[in-house]
């Protein structure tokens, strides 16, 4: 499965922002499953829409190797559901045999709804990278994410953009501009023109998550390199990047 790495400063927005890329996914007939790591609640992505069935947390300890530990997360997850699917599914047939005694006593057929349906199997990793971030600067980041967004807050300070080694802005295949509406016109202006004069071939994407402003350019940048990996390597030949405003 593809991962998809949301990943950021605190506080820039990224739990909101992977929210709703969760319900553009599943829009478009995807089935996500959320991760979180070093997160140690739950409740804020339940707030948000997302299945209980497809969500976990990842917490990474220590010392441990990041990514190794959200991939056994992830297994974890998806052998849970398939087991919960397999019970299901011998439920089902044992209820059948149970309404066949049934049938021939004239007790009447037990019904099928009180057992729940099968759950998909998720297709798609959706990760929040909390506490595996130092900045702009986590290598294991990059690494982790087949698909790497990157959250900006209109806010930020030029001079952290512009600083050295920000790995997570030079390697993110798509950089969202968050909180454009929490922020004066003319900063979050200067921080969108900035981004694009520096990553000039990057989608460059402002958004008011909360209110889905401009949320289906990041699912169509997003679902487009789900579908087409390999054209990660002609974007920049073919693309222009997006206007902010």
């Amino acid at each position: 499965m593809k991962k998809i790495v949301i990943s950021g400063r605190n506080d820039s927005g990224k739990s909101t922002i992977l929210g709703e890329i969760y319900k553009g996914l599943k829009q478009k007939n995807y089935q996500p499953l959320a991760v979180g790591s070093g997160v140690q609640d739950e409740k804020p992505y339940l707030l948000k829409g997302i299945d209980s069935t497809y969500l976990t947390l990842a917490i990474p300890e220590p010392g441990h190797d990041v990514i190794s530990d959200i991939d056994r997360v992830v297994r974890n997850s998806v052998n849970l559901i398939k087991e919960k699917n397999s019970l299901i599914q011998h439920a089902r047939k044992a209820l059948d045999e149970l309404n066949k005694v049934r049938s021939v006593m004239d007790l009447g057929h037990l019904s099928q709804k009180d057992i729940p349906p099968t759950a998909t199997l998720p297709d798609v990793v959706l990760i929040e990278a909390v506490g595996i971030n130092d900045g702009y600067r986590a290598e294991e980041t990059r690494r982790l994410a087949d698909i790497l967004v990157t959250i900006v807050p209109a806010g930020i300070k030029n001079e952290i953009i512009m600083e050295q080694g920000n790995v997570l802005l030079d390697e993110a295949d798509i950089i969202v501009v968050t909180k454009i509406d929490e922020t004066a016109r003319d900063v979050a202006t200067t921080t969108i023109k900035l981004l694009q004069r520096i990553y000039r071939y990057k989608p460059i994407i402002p958004v008011v998550a909360t209110q889905g402003v401009h949320m289906e350019l990041v699912f169509d940048e997003v679902v487009k390199r789900l579908a087409d990996p390999i054209r990660l390597l002609d974007l920049a030949g073919e693309e222009e990047p997006v206007a902010g405003g």
